[in-house]
């Protein structure tokens, strides 16, 4: 028996992941927010200079999705520098896999500077099939990221964009650096996803010389902004929070402006 679907259009600030399995929800992807940061930052204290109190670095944890490893994948080095790789699947077997690896091999990349930090320089680089569904709105592209405050001995996550408004395949590549065999283990984050708006990027640097930058530096926290004067993390949210309240009125009174 047939069941009828209708597809419904993501909207711009959304993504939206579909499980080759609804047994994959087990191991959901999740917005990356207040309630979701890692344990590990959560118990850093918020005494002067502490990274709870670091903007930047909260502004990049905050961002995006975090993807979760949908079951256990297993690295072993062979005698010839490559890697076997194994997975747990869903019993009963899904209908499309879920521990399904391929990979490119070092001739794909030669001797770039990724090679250079692996024991096994001339290794796979496995490329871990995923079993989700990634889509965003039109004009709107994924960047994934490895999750850098959470590095692993074993491997990093190779970062890349892939234009999610069309091509929703996002597959996991790592850069294996370690020689001994390890897992991934079921819902252990592996990579960091981030939408963004393809029209809002540049195509040009500008430059100003000394002169602007003394300016800019005695107006208030740091050196490259104008910025507000107490100095302060709150401070640095707040002004940016005026900034875009202002950009989203910005449309609307160029609109009251043509309607007098």
């Amino acid at each position: 028996m047939s069941t009828s679907y209708k597809k419904t259009k993501v909207k711009p600030g959304e993504i939206r992941f579909t499980p080759a399995d609804n047994r994959l929800m087990d191991s959901a992807p999740y917005i990356n927010g207040p309630l979701t940061q890692p344990s590990w930052f959560k118990r850093i204290g918020k005494l002067g200079g502490s990274l709870r109190r670091c903007a930047g670095t909260v502004d990049l944890l905050n961002a995006g999705a975090t993807l979760p490893m949908w079951t256990n994948y297993r690295f072993k080095p062979d005698s010839n520098g490559n890697w076997l790789t194994g997975a747990d699947d869903f019993f009963p077997a899904a209908s499309i896999s879920i521990n399904a690896v391929s990979g490119f091999d070092y001739e794909s990349t030669g001797e770039c500077p990724m090679t250079s930090v692996r024991k096994i320089e001339t290794g796979q680089y496995p490329k871990i099939i995923n079993p989700w569904r990634i889509e965003t709105a039109p004009g709107w592209s994924t960047l994934m990221i490895p999750l850098y405050w959470e590095p692993n001995e074993n491997y990093t996550v190779l970062p890349a964009i892939v234009h999610t408004d069309f091509y929703h395949q996002m597959n996991v590549v790592l850069n294996i650096i370690g020689d001994s065999q390890f897992t991934i283990k079921f819902g252990t984050p592996i990579a960091q996803l981030i939408p963004f708006k393809r029209d809002s990027d540049f195509n040009e640097i500008t430059f100003n010389d000394e002169t602007y930058f003394k300016y800019v530096s005695s107006t208030g926290m740091g050196c490259g902004h104008s910025s507000p004067s107490d100095g302060t993390a709150a401070g640095y949210r707040r002004e940016r929070v005026r900034v875009d309240r202002a950009l989203a009125e910005e449309p609307k009174k160029r609109f009251s402006r043509k309607g007098k």
